[in-house]
């Protein structure tokens, strides 16, 4: 037996309606308030509910709103747009957040003073599966430990100069994360991906970096956004392996000089150690006018980079150098012991291999690399 629909008069005086199941069950009501002023009124909305006229739709609360702290499992059913950020916040250790194939953006300018998503001292944490845009930086991990960033294109986040954020993804004072498998696009001023701070055994792997040189816009303020930049200090033992980088205004893939205090000096900063980049592929980097596809960055008073290891890697069509060490500072604790091994470069602007330091490429190691210009014979060790 079919259910059935009652009209009845409420204690306001208004008409409204129930629906019984078979077994005299009620299952739904339209009372109001408001509900309504005539009879047939309500009688129109009840036959075409039992009619099955209303067939649209049927919408729940959104999965996530603005601002919001994340302190479970959260998967979006929906993109998010926010005119301020962070749009979602971590604030849970061992949490999910699947953006579900959908987008987190930012729109207006108080946007680009905070990051898109952030990982506010946690550990555990996965993000995943959708796309991050319209920030000062898509992803920020602050402290904690062992997340994973994956599988997410991150791409037109541009901060200010003069702020915090400028990056695609950025890491800051954090150990034993993982980001991979992330497209990572048209970021600025900073980088694609950096690392910041005393940041330890993280794995930069398998992402596809591109065009992070603040092109179009202002082509000035790209001259120093990098495909992955290692800033630290005390940025040691991390590995950056697998990467696709290419169209960067300065360098591809660039480990900096370190220096706490410039007025009193740089000796005793942490410098940043230990540090692999293996099997990338970095081309086509400095369109802001230079840059290579990977430095080691130095200039003549900060701690350089120490023991590197710069192994496998492709670097074509560079504007600048192949592969690039840069003289040691004066603060820097000699030898340097970075080692370059097994890679290949051509077409590059200036050297597909280059060392400043000198005699003899000072403390490094240069072996087994296939390039076709090289600025010193310590470069082309067979």
């Amino acid at each position: 037996m079919a259910g059935s629909g009652e009209l009845y008069k409420g204690t306001d005086g208004k008409w409204a309606f129930r629906v019984k199941a078979s077994n005299g069950k009620v299952v739904a009501t339209d009372g109001g308030p408001p509900g309504y002023k005539s009879k047939s009124g309500a009688r129109a909305v009840l036959q075409k509910l039992l009619d099955g006229d209303y067939d649209g739709p049927i919408r729940e609360p959104a999965a996530a709103s603005c601002g919001q702290e994340v302190t479970a499992n959260l998967t979006l059913d929906g993109d998010l747009v926010c005119t301020d950020g962070p749009a979602l916040i971590v604030t849970a250790d061992n949490v999910v957040v699947d953006l579900g194939g959908f987008t987190v953006s930012g729109q207006g300018a108080a946007t680009h003073d905070n990051p898109g998503i952030l990982l506010r001292n946690v550990k555990g944490v996965t993000v995943r599966k959708g796309t991050v845009k319209g920030f000062g930086a898509g992803v920020a991990i602050a402290g904690g430990s062992k997340n994973i960033i994956e599988n997410l294109t991150v791409q037109d986040n541009i901060g200010d100069t003069a702020g915090d954020f400028g990056d695609g993804i950025t890491v800051n004072a954090s150990t034993g994360n993982i980001v991979r498998g992330n497209t990572v696009r048209r970021n600025g001023p900073f980088a694609g991906i950096s690392l910041v701070g005393a940041c330890t055994k993280n794995e930069i792997r398998d992402n596809v970096i591109s065009d992070n040189n603040m092109l179009p816009g202002d082509p000035s303020r790209g001259r120093q956004d990098m495909g992955i930049r290692l800033e630290g200090p005390g940025a040691n033992n991390n590995k950056m392996v697998g990467n696709t980088v290419s169209g960067s205004g300065a360098e591809g893939i660039c480990i900096l000089p370190t220096c706490t205090d410039p007025q009193a000096g740089c000796a005793g900063t942490p410098g940043n150690e230990g540090n692999e980049v293996s099997g990338n592929m970095s081309h086509g980097n400095g369109t802001s006018g230079q840059g290579s596809g990977i430095r080691l960055f130095a200039v003549p008073q900060p701690v350089a980079a120490t023991k590197s290891k710069i192994t496998g890697n492709v670097t074509n069509d560079n504007v600048t150098f192949g592969i690039a060490i840069d003289a040691a500072g004066a603060a820097t604790p000699a030898p340097t012991k970075n080692t370059v091994t097994g890679n290949s470069g051509k077409g590059n602007g200036q050297f597909d291999g280059f060392d400043g330091n000198t005699p003899g490429c000072g403390g490094n190691t240069w072996k087994g690399n296939d390039f076709a210009k090289v600025n010193q014979p310590c470069v082309s060790t067979p």
